[in-house]
């Protein structure tokens, strides 16, 4: 703009004149209206559109974000020794696990340890949604508002069924699908997608004739985990809703498919064994997971979610290692894993 105005004016402009000023003003002006327009664009079309937009976009298709889910379970609380007394332990109780961030839990009833009796099993949900709440066995053992002659407390089983908020590429997927596989209210797909508008349904597949002419069965899991039985029953429930006439589908869990791993890896300069054994590990978690019930697992595929750590320079395979078939009841998950470390 400088250089054209110099041009067509035949004078050289001050920078500190009221002209120059204004060129800089107006020239910020026209950068940020093509940044906004860009932007606008790209919030058009579902392929590009990001948060509140691509909400929008995905109501029109009958698509919403599905919610984070609450982890649930039981604690266990005990008693250092037995009493003529029950002990009541009331609903929201918070009981903790002892991590550095640590992730708390409440129980959801009522509860109390009867006379002469050392413990008694609640259950209890974790106070946040999302994923986080999925801890293992005996994790939440801290006890944050328990009754004073509560000596221990512990959930003597898995957390299972939290998950997060579905996030902006797992949506802009379902969007997308809605597209190209367009459900007719007789096809695998329309069972899929419904399915998947369930809080706590990652993946689905559909077997059809699983038990005769005019059945299928709908396997459903999370997506790191199986589903809890009250989300198998959500499911349950708007399948029978809006199944077709004549038709029995029903919804059963994923069956799990272990994956094994069985790699060395060269490091880059600058990790230690342990930052890349940790590194490849969730990358082959994370490509694990992604993979939709029916489909295969293949090592190219892995190759690349392990260079992409950035921490190694080459891998090799074991010879015990090869593509995986799968069927629509299964979900892949990661098994064992040795991680060899080369410099």
């Amino acid at each position: 703009m400088k250089a054209r105005y110099e041009q067509e004016s035949g004078f050289e402009i001050d920078e500190a004149s009221d002209i120059a000023v204004r060129l800089k003003v107006l020239a910020g002006e026209i950068y940020n209206m093509e940044t906004t327009l860009d932007w606008t664009k790209r919030q058009m079309f579902a392929s590009t559109a990001t948060g509140e937009n691509l909400d929008k976009l995905a109501a029109q298709r009958g698509i919403t974000r599905k919610a984070a889910v609450k982890a649930t379970g039981q604690l266990t609380f005990r008693l250092a020794q037995t009493l003529d007394y029950a002990v009541s332990i009331p609903r929201g109780t918070v009981v903790a696990t002892d991590d550095e961030i640590p992730v708390r839990f409440v129980t959801t009833a009522d509860g109390e340890i009867p006379q002469a009796t050392y413990s008694v099993d609640i259950n209890a949900e974790a106070e946040l949604a999302g994923y986080r709440g999925n801890i293992n066995a005996h994790a939440a053992t801290v006890p944050v508002s328990v009754p004073a002659t509560i000596s221990s407390v512990s959930n003597n089983s898995r957390f299972t069924g939290g998950s997060d908020e579905e996030n902006d590429i797992a949506l802009r997927g379902r969007i997308l699908a809605s597209y190209t596989a367009v459900p007719n209210g007789l096809n695998a797909d329309y069972y899929i997608n419904l399915a998947l508008t369930v809080n706590g349904v990652e993946r689905a597949g559909v077997v059809e004739r699983n038990d005769g002419y005019g059945t299928a069965a709908v396997y459903v899991c999370g997506m790191r985990e199986l589903v809890s039985d009250a989300v198998l029953g959500q499911v349950n429930a708007l399948l029978s809703q809006n199944d077709c006439v004549g038709a029995m589908v029903t919804a059963q869990h994923a069956l799990p498919r272990n994956v094994d791993l069985e790699v060395t890896v060269k490091r880059k300069a600058g990790y230690t064994a342990e930052d890349v054994r940790v590194a490849v590990g969730n990358a082959f978690a994370d490509y694990v997971y992604s993979i939709p019930m029916g489909s295969r697992f293949y090592l190219s595929a892995l190759g690349k979610y392990l260079l992409d750590t950035g921490c190694i320079e080459n891998y090799e395979y074991d010879l015990s290692m090869q593509d995986l078939g799968s069927t629509p009841a299964m979900c892949f998950v990661p098994g064992d894993m040795t991680i060899g470390v080369t410099s």
